[in-house]
Protein backbone atom coordinates (compact mmCIF):
# COMPACT_ATOMS: atom_id res chain seq x y z
CA UNK A 1 0.00 0.00 0.00
CA UNK A 2 0.99 3.59 -0.90
CA UNK A 3 2.81 5.29 1.84
CA UNK A 4 0.38 7.90 4.10
CA UNK A 5 -2.57 6.74 1.79
CA UNK A 6 -6.05 7.76 2.72
CA UNK A 7 -8.53 5.34 2.44
CA UNK A 8 -12.37 6.68 1.91
CA UNK A 9 -14.81 5.32 3.35
CA UNK A 10 -17.33 5.68 0.22
CA UNK A 11 -16.47 1.99 -0.24
CA UNK A 12 -16.35 -0.08 2.87
CA UNK A 13 -16.35 -3.41 0.79
CA UNK A 14 -12.91 -2.42 -0.09
CA UNK A 15 -11.84 -1.65 3.04
CA UNK A 16 -12.86 -5.15 4.37
CA UNK A 17 -11.37 -6.70 1.79
CA UNK A 18 -7.95 -4.95 2.11
CA UNK A 19 -7.96 -5.37 5.98
CA UNK A 20 -8.61 -8.96 5.94
CA UNK A 21 -5.83 -9.29 3.62
CA UNK A 22 -2.82 -7.45 5.78
CA UNK A 23 -1.06 -9.36 8.03
CA UNK A 24 1.29 -8.60 11.17
CA UNK A 25 2.18 -9.79 14.26
CA UNK A 26 1.21 -7.09 16.30
CA UNK A 27 -2.18 -4.61 14.74
CA UNK A 28 -3.44 -1.57 16.55
CA UNK A 29 -6.16 1.26 15.91
CA UNK A 30 -6.43 4.59 17.48
CA UNK A 31 -9.68 6.41 17.16
CA UNK A 32 -9.56 10.42 16.95
CA UNK A 33 -5.50 10.36 15.89
CA UNK A 34 -5.41 14.56 15.66
CA UNK A 35 -2.24 15.47 14.00
CA UNK A 36 -1.04 11.55 14.01
CA UNK A 37 1.41 12.22 16.43
CA UNK A 38 0.77 9.28 18.82
CA UNK A 39 0.30 6.95 16.20
CA UNK A 40 3.06 7.64 14.42
CA UNK A 41 5.06 7.15 17.61
CA UNK A 42 3.74 3.85 18.24
CA UNK A 43 4.50 2.96 14.54
CA UNK A 44 7.64 4.04 15.05
CA UNK A 45 8.19 1.76 17.62
CA UNK A 46 7.02 -1.72 16.41
CA UNK A 47 8.09 -1.51 12.70
CA UNK A 48 6.86 -5.22 12.36
CA UNK A 49 3.38 -3.48 13.53
CA UNK A 50 0.41 -2.13 11.35
CA UNK A 51 -1.31 1.03 12.52
CA UNK A 52 -4.83 2.34 11.88
CA UNK A 53 -6.31 5.87 12.42
CA UNK A 54 -9.47 6.52 12.33
CA UNK A 55 -10.86 9.98 11.71
CA UNK A 56 -13.94 12.61 11.13
CA UNK A 57 -11.72 15.12 10.23
CA UNK A 58 -10.39 15.96 6.83
CA UNK A 59 -7.51 18.25 7.97
CA UNK A 60 -6.24 15.93 10.42
CA UNK A 61 -6.07 13.23 7.77
CA UNK A 62 -3.75 15.47 5.74
CA UNK A 63 -1.78 16.74 8.22
CA UNK A 64 -1.28 13.15 9.44
CA UNK A 65 -0.21 11.86 6.31
CA UNK A 66 2.50 15.05 6.20
CA UNK A 67 3.95 13.56 8.89
CA UNK A 68 3.78 10.45 8.02
CA UNK A 69 5.35 11.11 4.87
CA UNK A 70 8.31 13.07 6.64
CA UNK A 71 8.89 10.57 9.03
CA UNK A 72 8.91 7.51 5.97
CA UNK A 73 6.70 5.52 7.94
CA UNK A 74 4.99 2.85 5.86
CA UNK A 75 3.20 0.86 8.54
CA UNK A 76 0.38 3.35 9.23
CA UNK A 77 -3.21 3.57 7.65
CA UNK A 78 -5.59 6.16 7.76
CA UNK A 79 -9.20 5.83 7.64
CA UNK A 80 -11.50 8.96 6.84
CA UNK A 81 -15.09 7.51 8.40
CA UNK A 82 -16.96 7.37 12.04
CA UNK A 83 -14.89 4.72 14.24
CA UNK A 84 -18.61 3.95 15.28
CA UNK A 85 -18.74 2.02 11.75
CA UNK A 86 -15.50 1.41 10.69
CA UNK A 87 -14.30 -0.43 13.86
CA UNK A 88 -17.50 -3.05 13.76
CA UNK A 89 -17.91 -3.31 10.15
CA UNK A 90 -14.32 -3.33 8.54
CA UNK A 91 -11.89 -4.60 11.34
CA UNK A 92 -12.46 -9.30 11.16
CA UNK A 93 -13.13 -10.85 14.27
CA UNK A 94 -10.51 -11.20 17.89
CA UNK A 95 -7.99 -9.59 15.17
CA UNK A 96 -6.74 -6.12 16.96
CA UNK A 97 -3.98 -6.47 19.31
CA UNK A 98 -4.70 -3.28 21.08
CA UNK A 99 -7.49 -0.16 20.12
CA UNK A 100 -6.17 3.49 22.00
CA UNK A 101 -8.27 6.62 22.24
CA UNK A 102 -6.45 9.92 23.54
CA UNK A 103 -8.55 12.81 24.95
CA UNK A 104 -12.02 11.77 23.45
CA UNK A 105 -14.88 13.87 23.55
CA UNK A 106 -16.87 13.26 27.04
CA UNK A 107 -20.65 14.30 25.40
CA UNK A 108 -21.78 15.09 28.22
CA UNK A 109 -25.19 16.07 27.65
CA UNK A 110 -27.92 13.33 27.92
CA UNK A 111 -28.70 13.62 24.43
CA UNK A 112 -25.17 12.77 23.17
CA UNK A 113 -24.97 9.83 25.52
CA UNK A 114 -24.66 7.40 23.05
CA UNK A 115 -21.50 8.76 21.53
CA UNK A 116 -19.71 7.44 24.67
CA UNK A 117 -16.99 5.15 24.96
CA UNK A 118 -19.03 3.72 27.69
CA UNK A 119 -22.29 2.42 25.44
CA UNK A 120 -22.60 -1.10 24.91
CA UNK A 121 -22.37 -1.02 21.26
CA UNK A 122 -19.56 0.52 21.56
CA UNK A 123 -17.95 -2.37 23.76
CA UNK A 124 -19.40 -4.84 22.08
CA UNK A 125 -17.80 -3.78 19.06
CA UNK A 126 -14.66 -3.66 21.23
CA UNK A 127 -14.96 -7.19 22.25
CA UNK A 128 -15.49 -8.22 19.00
CA UNK A 129 -12.48 -6.93 17.30
CA UNK A 130 -9.60 -7.04 19.95
CA UNK A 131 -8.01 -10.71 20.69
CA UNK A 132 -8.12 -12.23 23.80
CA UNK A 133 -5.48 -10.26 25.70
CA UNK A 134 -5.72 -7.36 23.77
CA UNK A 135 -6.23 -3.97 24.97
CA UNK A 136 -8.33 -0.86 24.96
CA UNK A 137 -6.61 2.21 26.49
CA UNK A 138 -8.16 5.78 27.04
CA UNK A 139 -7.02 8.71 28.10
CA UNK A 140 -9.07 11.87 29.59
CA UNK A 141 -8.72 14.80 31.22
CA UNK A 142 -12.17 14.29 32.60
CA UNK A 143 -12.66 12.52 35.67
CA UNK A 144 -16.40 12.22 35.61
CA UNK A 145 -15.79 10.63 31.93
CA UNK A 146 -12.94 8.60 33.65
CA UNK A 147 -14.92 7.18 36.47
CA UNK A 148 -18.02 6.18 33.96
CA UNK A 149 -16.24 3.97 31.72
CA UNK A 150 -14.49 2.17 34.74
CA UNK A 151 -17.46 1.41 36.47
CA UNK A 152 -19.13 0.81 32.53
CA UNK A 153 -16.97 -0.95 30.59
CA UNK A 154 -16.15 -3.95 32.71
CA UNK A 155 -19.90 -4.52 33.06
CA UNK A 156 -19.22 -6.55 29.84
CA UNK A 157 -19.17 -9.99 30.13
CA UNK A 158 -15.38 -10.49 28.28
CA UNK A 159 -13.57 -7.14 29.25
CA UNK A 160 -12.06 -6.11 32.83
CA UNK A 161 -10.17 -2.95 33.94
CA UNK A 162 -6.44 -3.91 34.36
CA UNK A 163 -5.58 -0.13 35.29
CA UNK A 164 -6.93 3.38 36.54
CA UNK A 165 -3.73 5.60 36.91
CA UNK A 166 -4.42 9.18 37.73
CA UNK A 167 -1.39 11.44 36.38
CA UNK A 168 0.05 8.81 34.55
CA UNK A 169 4.05 9.27 33.44
CA UNK A 170 4.04 9.20 29.42
CA UNK A 171 7.10 9.18 27.60
CA UNK A 172 4.68 10.54 24.53
CA UNK A 173 2.31 13.11 25.55
CA UNK A 174 0.27 14.52 22.78
CA UNK A 175 -1.14 17.89 21.71
CA UNK A 176 -4.00 17.95 23.84
CA UNK A 177 -2.23 16.31 26.84
CA UNK A 178 0.72 18.90 26.79
CA UNK A 179 -2.43 21.84 26.70
CA UNK A 180 -4.39 20.14 29.66
CA UNK A 181 -1.03 19.62 31.96
CA UNK A 182 -0.06 23.16 31.31
CA UNK A 183 -3.41 24.53 32.73
CA UNK A 184 -3.24 22.08 35.32
CA UNK A 185 -5.69 19.53 34.83
CA UNK A 186 -5.24 15.55 36.03
CA UNK A 187 -5.31 13.33 33.65
CA UNK A 188 -6.22 9.85 33.85
CA UNK A 189 -5.21 6.94 31.97
CA UNK A 190 -7.63 3.34 32.18
CA UNK A 191 -6.44 0.30 30.27
CA UNK A 192 -8.91 -2.40 29.96
CA UNK A 193 -8.55 -6.25 28.69
CA UNK A 194 -10.54 -8.50 26.77
CA UNK A 195 -10.09 -11.82 29.19
CA UNK A 196 -12.55 -13.94 27.08
CA UNK A 197 -13.57 -14.88 23.43
CA UNK A 198 -16.36 -13.09 22.46
CA UNK A 199 -18.32 -13.16 18.80
CA UNK A 200 -18.38 -10.42 16.74
CA UNK A 201 -21.74 -9.64 14.65
CA UNK A 202 -22.42 -10.40 11.12
CA UNK A 203 -19.68 -8.09 9.32
CA UNK A 204 -21.32 -7.27 6.54
CA UNK A 205 -24.75 -6.07 7.84
CA UNK A 206 -23.61 -2.37 7.99
CA UNK A 207 -22.34 -2.65 4.78
CA UNK A 208 -24.72 -4.73 1.91
CA UNK A 209 -26.29 -2.17 -0.64
CA UNK A 210 -29.82 -1.64 -0.39
CA UNK A 211 -31.42 -2.54 -2.95
CA UNK A 212 -35.09 -2.85 -4.26
CA UNK A 213 -36.81 -4.13 -7.58
CA UNK A 214 -40.38 -2.23 -8.08
CA UNK A 215 -43.01 -3.25 -11.01
CA UNK A 216 -42.87 -0.33 -12.44
CA UNK A 217 -41.53 1.81 -15.25
CA UNK A 218 -37.69 3.31 -14.91
CA UNK A 219 -39.26 6.80 -14.34
CA UNK A 220 -38.36 10.83 -16.16
CA UNK A 221 -36.42 12.57 -14.20
CA UNK A 222 -39.55 15.60 -13.67
CA UNK A 223 -41.15 12.49 -11.63
CA UNK A 224 -38.00 13.06 -9.38
CA UNK A 225 -37.98 16.32 -9.32
CA UNK A 226 -39.67 16.84 -6.03
CA UNK A 227 -36.80 14.87 -4.53
CA UNK A 228 -34.18 17.82 -5.54
CA UNK A 229 -33.12 20.13 -2.65
CA UNK A 230 -35.34 17.92 -0.19
CA UNK A 231 -34.10 17.96 3.32
CA UNK A 232 -35.68 15.37 5.86
CA UNK A 233 -34.86 13.43 8.69
CA UNK A 234 -34.45 14.42 11.95
CA UNK A 235 -31.89 15.64 14.73
CA UNK A 236 -29.31 12.78 14.79
CA UNK A 237 -29.95 11.54 11.19
CA UNK A 238 -30.85 13.90 8.19
CA UNK A 239 -30.70 13.52 4.52
CA UNK A 240 -30.68 15.65 1.47
CA UNK A 241 -31.23 14.90 -2.08
CA UNK A 242 -28.73 17.31 -4.18
CA UNK A 243 -29.50 16.74 -8.06
CA UNK A 244 -30.66 13.70 -10.47
CA UNK A 245 -29.10 12.50 -13.78
CA UNK A 246 -29.71 10.31 -15.86
CA UNK A 247 -26.76 8.70 -18.51
CA UNK A 248 -26.85 7.57 -21.93
CA UNK A 249 -28.18 3.77 -20.95
CA UNK A 250 -30.70 5.51 -19.27
CA UNK A 251 -29.49 4.64 -15.31
CA UNK A 252 -30.93 7.13 -13.23
CA UNK A 253 -28.46 8.89 -10.26
CA UNK A 254 -30.06 10.71 -7.49
CA UNK A 255 -27.10 12.16 -5.55
CA UNK A 256 -27.38 11.99 -1.78
CA UNK A 257 -25.83 13.57 1.21
CA UNK A 258 -26.38 11.80 4.55
CA UNK A 259 -25.48 12.67 8.17
CA UNK A 260 -25.93 10.59 11.48
CA UNK A 261 -25.16 12.94 14.37
CA UNK A 262 -22.08 14.47 12.08
CA UNK A 263 -20.84 11.41 9.94
CA UNK A 264 -21.75 12.50 6.73
CA UNK A 265 -21.66 10.32 3.49
CA UNK A 266 -21.82 11.37 -0.09
CA UNK A 267 -23.34 8.71 -2.82
CA UNK A 268 -25.93 7.90 -5.54
CA UNK A 269 -28.41 6.14 -5.55
CA UNK A 270 -28.84 4.13 -8.95
CA UNK A 271 -32.21 3.94 -10.37
CA UNK A 272 -31.82 1.24 -13.39
CA UNK A 273 -34.28 0.05 -16.26
CA UNK A 274 -35.29 -3.28 -16.46
CA UNK A 275 -37.55 -5.35 -18.83
CA UNK A 276 -39.75 -6.10 -15.95
CA UNK A 277 -39.81 -2.94 -14.10
CA UNK A 278 -36.78 -1.02 -12.48
CA UNK A 279 -34.14 -1.55 -9.61
CA UNK A 280 -33.01 1.39 -7.10
CA UNK A 281 -30.08 0.23 -5.03
CA UNK A 282 -26.55 2.28 -3.52
CA UNK A 283 -23.89 2.74 -6.40
CA UNK A 284 -21.69 0.02 -6.62
CA UNK A 285 -18.54 3.05 -6.82
CA UNK A 286 -20.09 4.88 -4.02
CA UNK A 287 -21.39 2.32 -1.76
CA UNK A 288 -22.03 3.96 1.62
CA UNK A 289 -22.17 2.15 5.12
CA UNK A 290 -26.18 1.68 5.69
CA UNK A 291 -26.60 3.85 8.80
CA UNK A 292 -30.36 5.51 9.98
CA UNK A 293 -30.38 8.54 7.68
CA UNK A 294 -29.18 6.55 4.39
CA UNK A 295 -31.80 3.51 5.49
CA UNK A 296 -34.51 6.38 5.53
CA UNK A 297 -33.01 8.29 2.22
CA UNK A 298 -33.49 5.12 0.13
CA UNK A 299 -37.12 4.62 1.99
CA UNK A 300 -37.57 7.88 0.61
CA UNK A 301 -36.64 7.12 -2.82
CA UNK A 302 -38.62 4.17 -3.01
CA UNK A 303 -42.08 6.10 -1.24
CA UNK A 304 -42.32 7.76 -3.88
CA UNK A 305 -41.65 5.64 -7.01
CA UNK A 306 -44.09 3.42 -5.69
CA UNK A 307 -46.51 6.35 -4.97
CA UNK A 308 -45.69 7.65 -8.24
CA UNK A 309 -46.35 4.34 -9.76
CA UNK A 310 -49.99 3.99 -8.41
Amino acid sequence: MPLGEILVKSDPHNLVSMISGEHAPYKAVEIGFGNGEFLLQRASERPDGLFYGIEVSRNSIMKATKRAKRSSSRNVRFFYGDARFLLDECFPEAWLDAVYMNFPCPWPKNRHAKRRVTTRYFVNSLAGVLKVGGSFELVTDDPQYAEEAAAMIPSHPAIVIDLFEPDPFRSLRTKYEKKWLEAGKRIFLLRFIKEKPFGKKDPKKGVIGLHKSLGRPCPALSELAPLVGKRAGQREARWVFRDCFVNPSGVILVETLTSDEGFEQTFFFRIVPRSDGCLIKTDPATRPFTTPSVAGAFKDVTSLLEDGAQ
